[in-house]
């Protein structure tokens, strides 16, 4: 029987696991990012910003999308996603596709919210491409994390808001206001491939943020405490200003109307 690869982070995870797991992947189809400049960047020639923000699947995508000042830069298309009854028009809330944008108050600034569900054996295509077309100072990947699978090593912790956890690449600047994640535990799927690149290829100052979001019987529990956390948490990692353009309330009804992306498809609960 054959399994798929899961692009799984241990902390400590080296640089000759994360070649073989590209050498396994050249043969996937490739994503394909298309911008509406010209010329349009390219590995050869990247995009420059000071701050790449991603958001991935569920909440933290829905938190990108309300950020209203943005200008479209281009858009990202990963080849078998799902995209049914999705629509073209970039400013309906039904829109499922995987947009770049500018922040307009800070032009240098750029998020992607990544508005459909990324399978694990395409994360590490979607990382090269967006990593490799786009350089940034700065990266933050924003994600969640299930207390299910998280080891705390105590049968008393306290899962209060804000409840995040933090992994950086060697060489990030340390972010005392955020626990590390701590060792044995792991993450997986887009944040862990988008962290592993950065590792990989030696990114200074590369972060993925993870706030808790609960699942139960298989589906996502999606909470204000785990928007909210998003939030503080990218404040904290020096980005005030796009956070203040952040509507967590807004971004509560998008979830909760299943009208944003992946999250129309699935039985996501929001707990006011």
């Amino acid at each position: 029987m054959d399994f798929e690869e899961d692009p799984h982070r241990y902390q400590s995870s080296d640089e000759e696991d994360f070649q073989e797991a590209i050498d396994k992947a050249v043969t996937l189809p490739k994503p394909i990012l298309l911008w509406r400049t010209s010329p349009s960047p390219s590995p050869s020639s990247p995009k420059a910003c000071s701050t790449l923000i991603i958001g991935t699947a569920f909440g933290a995508s829905t938190l990108l999308q309300t950020i209203s000042a943005k200008t479209l830069l281009g858009t990202l298309i990963l080849p078998g996603v799902d995209l049914k009854d999705n629509t073209a028009d970039l400013t309906s809330r039904s829109n499922a596709s995987c947009n770049v944008y500018e922040l307009d108050a800070d032009p240098t600034v750029i998020i992607i919210p990544c508005n459909y569900r990324i399978k694990d054996k395409d994360s590490l295509n979607f990382a090269k491409v967006v990593l490799n077309n786009i350089q940034a100072k700065r990266i933050v990947i924003l994600d969640t994390l299930s207390p299910s699978s998280y080891f705390s090593g105590s049968p008393d912790i306290d899962y209060t808001f804000p409840w995040l956890r933090l992994l950086q690449t060697t060489g990030s600047t340390t972010v005392g206001k955020i626990t590390t994640l701590e060792v044995p535990n792991l993450v997986q799927n887009l944040g862990a491939a988008l962290l592993s690149f950065c590792e990989a290829r030696g990114f200074a100052d590369a972060y993925l943020l993870l706030s808790l979001q609960e699942h139960v019987y298989g589906k996502a529990l999606t909470t204000l405490a785990t928007l909210r956390g998003l939030k503080e948490g990218l404040a904290t990692l020096g980005c005030p200003a796009v956070a203040s353009h952040i509507d967590v309330d807004n971004a509560a009804h998008l979830l909760q109307d299943k009208k944003v992306g992946s999250n129309r498809t699935r039985s996501d609960r929001l707990y006011v």
